[in-house]
């Protein structure tokens, strides 16, 4: 018969089954056994201590508070008790009970191995790090033989930027416990910033030889693979964490990233929204999925992740640089100066701010305020290639070419792969007419990160073609890129590419394929993303001006190089009706995207001295801006939009008028390459193709250019092209 003696005894067996049951991983069972024990002893210290150990592992959090305090209460002078209670405060994040409990642990004993050990782990969390290399190296010094300690400790070495010290902590770690695979991990993470990366990869692939199923080795191993451009295997190390985690959400960020650098845009778009989706307090995502789409072109919705990021943490200065510059792409300059400006108000030492805010003020047309802006930058932080190159292109708007030019010249002195100076030094020579140097310069399109092109840029296997080679019974791909005015313009080099021998197929934009069918030269006319067939060279429109050697005096300039469509033009002068005026078209406004629309586009309100005078007024867009509504509709100018297919449609609009008077734009284009008499309207500093000073153009044999006098000056503009109107006769 049992008797009430024999009570503790049966107790502690009951706990010591338990104990065996949950150091085996037995949960269930061992929450049983305690239990019973304590049915048996109600205050049964170490039952009472260990279930709130198994409240802990088993993710329980109220369970184990209760369970620990309770056992707190019967003895306060247990370290290890404390020392778990704040494991439980550090899981829930009450971090700084945690570290009260820590520091209770070790108030009762300051040899507290595990105390010190996790005191440091929490510290090091709260970014604390001299704290927490202070508590590893007490621990170190009582137990030499702990690898997690020496690992740990290698990890907060690490975040102090202490490199070499952190290596020799992990390998003495790793030489404790060889197979210890989270010191291989943190090896790797230590060898990465050392630049020893061939040796990291090795780390991270041993770590995972012996414990495949190791996220974090596995993003480290693809985050390191990315630094040397392997993407394919990279974005294999992030689908294998997806295997084992499909909800893992910083697998599906970094996923993101990679698919970015392979182009695969749409990819990288749903995995991007997919880790925002499994964890939406995380603004470097945000950050991420916000320079996705501004590559992808779309700036309104960079800015809204910019703005979402900074919702949730918006003490990241480099994440207000970051939208102030979608604000400059979207042309809310004066948003962006305030964002710049606030910027360095908070950190007058913010270097890309101070950058940034120059740039803009040379935006807002502050040119000598951007000049003095940038040798401020210069006085206090010294030379730098991007200065250079941005006081080049305020000495350009100022039209000092020599100045300008020496400035790209400066930038590319001090890096002569910095491809953006030497893209804006070619811009340079092609405005003041040195074709031949700005040609060569133009290549530096293709390394040039900023720039569309760049990012569509075509890896084809076939060689490009740049006049070298014959092209006798070859097929050539000559291929669009940029604009459609582009296209249009330099579409003109196909017959020149014909009479080498070659047979052209010819893959412009689809709105254009129409159209250039007709072009003289052509064998095969693609719309992009069109199957190509094979062929033996390619070669970019932009470049062909390269291959041929084109100066100003070589340009090729037929008096027309396109056609319309007779059954088009018959049926859009139906459409018209009886002229009894001079029929003017116009284009006043282009992409609101492009780059410098703020430059090339006019408000069609500037045009109301035209749209007075006794013409009959044609929109030759097919889209038109919100606020040009108005003022369309009640100037009556005639809208053709609703009846505008492509630019086969455009090109037979455009032969039905007596002129054309447009800003920079593909129209203007389509007119010169149609030869009809075409009037173009220019910014005080125009693009590059349009030369300088000129009122004629090489390109365009019909065509006239009406230029500023002074910046902004559309009045004077619009006054020149009244007074020519008004002496033209009509056709």
């Amino acid at each position: 018969m049992t008797t009430v003696q024999d009570f503790p005894a049966q107790a502690d067996a009951l706990f010591a089954a338990g104990l065996a049951a949950h150091t085996e991983g037995r949960f269930d069972d061992a929450f049983a056994r305690y239990e019973a024990a304590l049915q048996l002893a109600p205050g049964h210290f170490d039952t009472l201590h260990h279930l709130g150990i198994l409240g802990h592992d088993s993710g329980n959090y109220e369970f184990a508070l209760e369970f620990l305090s309770e056992a707190i209460r019967i003895d306060p002078q247990v370290p290890a008790a404390y020392c778990n209670l704040g494991n439980i405060f550090k899981a829930i994040g009450e971090r700084d009970a945690a570290l009260d409990s820590y520091r209770q642990a070790l108030a009762l004993d300051p040899n507290h191995v595990n105390a010190l050990y996790n005191m440091g782990n929490l510290l090091q969390d709260l970014g604390r790090y001299e704290e927490a290399l202070a508590r590893y190296d007490s621990a170190i010094s009582l137990a030499p033989r702990d690898a997690d300690v020496w690992n740990n400790c290698a990890a907060v070495l690490e975040r102090l930027d202490r490199l070499h010290e952190a290596l020799q902590a992990v390998e003495h770690a790793i030489t404790i416990a060889p197979g210890h695979v989270n010191a291989l991990t943190n090896r790797g993470n230590i060898l990465v910033p050392l630049g020893r990366i061939d040796a990291a990869l090795a780390s991270y692939e041993q770590a995972l030889a012996l414990s495949p199923d190791h996220i974090e080795a596995h993003i480290n191993l693809g985050s390191t693979l990315q630094l040397k451009d392997e993407h394919d295997r990279a974005l294999a190390s992030f689908d294998a964490v997806l295997a084992l985690d499909p909800e893992h959400a910083e697998a599906h960020h970094r996923r993101g990233k990679v698919l970015r650098e392979l182009k695969r845009n749409d990819e990288a778009l749903a995995a991007l929204q997919r880790a925002i989706v499994l964890k939406p307090d995380a603004a470097p995502f945000r950050c991420t999925l916000a320079h996705l789409v501004q590559a992808m072109g779309n700036f309104q919705g960079a800015l809204d992740c910019f703005d979402a990021a900074l919702a949730i943490d918006d003490s990241n200065l480099a994440v207000h640089n970051d939208r102030g510059i979608v604000l400059q792409r979207l042309r809310r300059f004066d948003e962006a100066l305030a964002c710049f400006e606030m910027i360095l108000e908070k950190d007058p030492e913010h270097a890309e701010a101070a950058l940034n805010r120059a740039n803009v003020l040379q935006r807002l047309l502050r040119v000598e305020e951007a000049l003095a802006a940038y040798d401020a930058i210069v006085a206090r932080k010294g030379e730098s290639a991007s200065i250079w190159n941005n006081r080049g292109n305020a000495y350009e708007e100022l039209r000092r070419f020599e100045e300008a030019l020496a400035c790209f010249d400066a930038a590319i002195a001090l890096n002569p792969d910095y491809a953006t100076a030497h893209w804006n030094r070619s811009l340079l020579n092609l405005q003041y007419g040195r074709l031949g140097d700005g040609w060569r310069g133009y290549e530096w399109r293709w390394q040039n990160e900023s720039l569309g092109c760049y990012r569509e840029k075509r890896d084809f296997a076939e060689p490009a073609w740049l006049g070298q080679e014959s092209l006798e019974g070859k097929t050539i791909l000559l291929f669009a890129e940029q604009g459609l005015g582009d296209s249009l313009q330099f579409c003109r080099y196909v017959p020149l590419v014909k009479a080498r021998g070659a047979r052209v197929v010819l893959e412009v934009q689809g709105p254009l394929t129409s159209l250039l069918a007709g072009l003289e030269g052509v064998d095969q006319v693609l719309g992009r993303g069109d199957p190509l067939p094979p062929f033996d060279y390619q070669c970019s429109l932009m470049s062909l001006p390269l291959a041929f050697g084109t100066e100003v005096d070589s340009i090729p300039a037929p008096a027309h190089y396109l056609a319309a469509d007779p059954a088009r033009v018959a049926a859009w002068r139906e459409r018209l009706g009886p002229q009894a005026r001079l029929r003017v078209g116009l284009a006043w406004s282009g992409n609101p995207l492009h780059n410098n629309d703020h430059n090339r586009s006019i408000a069609l309100s500037h045009l109301a001295p035209l749209l007075a005078m006794d013409c009959e007024f044609v929109s030759l867009q097919k889209e038109h801006r919100e606020q040009d509504i108005p003022v369309l509709d009640a100037a009556g100018v005639q809208r053709m939009d609703a009846h505008i297919g492509d630019f086969a449609d455009t090109a037979a609009l455009c032969e039905l008028m007596d002129v054309v008077i447009a800003v920079d734009t593909s129209i203007a284009h389509l007119a010169g390459a149609l030869g009809k008499p075409l009037w173009v309207l220019l910014p005080h500093v125009a693009d590059w193709r349009w030369l300088t000073e000129r009122s004629d153009t090489p390109w365009y044999p019909a065509g006239r250019l009406f230029r500023q006098g002074k910046v902004g000056d559309w009045a004077g503009v619009i006054e020149s092209v009244k007074q020519a109107l008004e002496n033209l006769p009509h056709g």
